[in-house]
């Protein structure tokens, strides 16, 4: 239905047209409201936003056509109007059309003219809508789809960063048949029941790792989720290398966790987890057999640096700029063949950042590498 407002001080002008338009009022084509001057109008329109088009007369008193038309630009931008004047006041039709009206009829009205301007106006304005009611639907559809887009390639990272955790516990397990192989063969029956032992604990610690990563992944889908809380870093450390030990083990690398007890970061658990494990994992990558891993802690103000130091190969100096560019997803075989995806360092980095830290590293070919991450150790900090 298509609601009309009728502005117009002659007062029969209400009757006639509601006599004229009858049959479209009762079959809810057409609705009609009045107002006896330009001021009146306003105060409709403010009333009532479900007007399509205003019929006006230009000579009324308190407020003019002319002045009302000027006012109806700041109402509604599909909002049109019609100018009703005499035959002869070309000026101010004139006025009028310059000032934003749609059409104009003359006086005496000639109703089916009326009704034809009506209807071509009318069909202006539904048109207008539709074509804005098109461009919000895109505007829609587009946002709509940035958000899958967003959410896919999100989605995506929390299955490389799940995948890639994955990678350096499982690859403990390889090799594990050599060595339970070479034990029965050598008779080595207590030291076979021991590795036994370690590969339960082995399977128990990964399976906790994968149920943290796919809870953490579950839990928010809008953004990677950082709760930070307080971690008391020698257990989390300790955890870490818990996790790793059957590939330390498999390449006789020692692990040493000399972080102070006492010492506590605030920070997100998982990608915090997530950071030193690949750490850690890395460094048992490049580390040759029978070598070491170290991490230990040193207090700076409101952060603590906790320092992962191993004897490995090293890292080339022109390696070190890129290290922790996205950009760069080369890959390096590690000291027994180990193959990694490019991935571990760039998420060190980018989780370090995401809790509020800062991430350096020392390296020298042939004596091993040191990674130091700064993390907060206070809420406030």
């Amino acid at each position: 239905m298509t609601k009309i407002l009728v502005v117009d001080d002659e007062p029969d002008l209400e009757t006639l047209i509601r006599q004229k338009f009858r049959k479209s009022i009762r079959e809810s084509q057409y609705d009609f409201v009045f107002a006896e001057n330009g001021r009146h109008a306003l105060d409709v329109l403010s009333e009532d936003n479900q007007i399509d088009l205003v019929l006006t007369d230009i000579n009324m008193p308190e407020m003019d056509g002319l002045t009302l038309l000027a006012r109806l630009n700041e109402k509604n931008y599909f909002l049109k109007s019609v100018i009703v004047s005499a035959y002869g006041d070309m000026d101010n039709i004139r006025t009028a059309m310059n000032l934003g009206a749609f059409d104009f009829i003359t006086k005496p009205i000639d109703f089916h003219d009326l009704e034809v301007t009506m209807t071509k106006t009318i069909k202006h304005v539904y048109e207008l809508k539709k074509s804005a009611e098109t461009l919000r639907e895109n505007d829609t559809l587009k946002i709509y789809l940035k958000e899958i887009n967003a959410q896919k390639k999100l989605k995506d990272r929390f299955f490389a960063i799940i995948s890639h955790d994955l990678r350096g516990p499982v690859s403990s397990f390889q090799g594990l048949g050599d060595i339970i192989a070479m034990y029965i063969r050598k008779g080595k029956y207590e030291e076979l029941e021991a590795m036994i032992t370690e590969v339960e604990q082995a399977t128990t610690q990964l399976s906790g790792l994968l149920d943290n990563l796919l809870n953490w992944a579950s839990q928010e889908l809008s953004e990677i989720p950082r709760n930070p809380v307080k971690i008391g870093a020698k257990g989390m450390i300790e955890d870490v290398f818990k996790v790793l030990q059957s590939t330390a083990t498999s390449k006789g690398i020692s692990f040493v966790n000399s972080v102070n007890p006492d010492t506590v970061i605030w920070s997100d658990l998982n990608s915090t987890m997530t950071i030193f494990r690949n750490l850690v994992s890395n460094a048992l990558k490049f580390t040759e057999e029978n070598g070491v891993i170290e991490v230990k802690d040193q207090s700076m103000n409101d952060y603590v640096d906790i320092l992962v130091k191993d004897t490995g190969v090293g890292i080339p100096p022109e390696k070190l700029d890129r290290l922790f560019k996205l950009s760069d997803h080369s890959s390096t075989y590690g000291t027994k063949g180990e193959k990694g995806v490019g991935l571990g360092l760039q998420l060190v980095n980018e989780f370090t950042k995401m809790n509020k830290g800062q991430l350096h590293v020392d390296s020298t070919l042939g004596s091993g590498t040191t990674f130091t991450v700064s993390l907060p150790s206070s809420e406030t900090a």
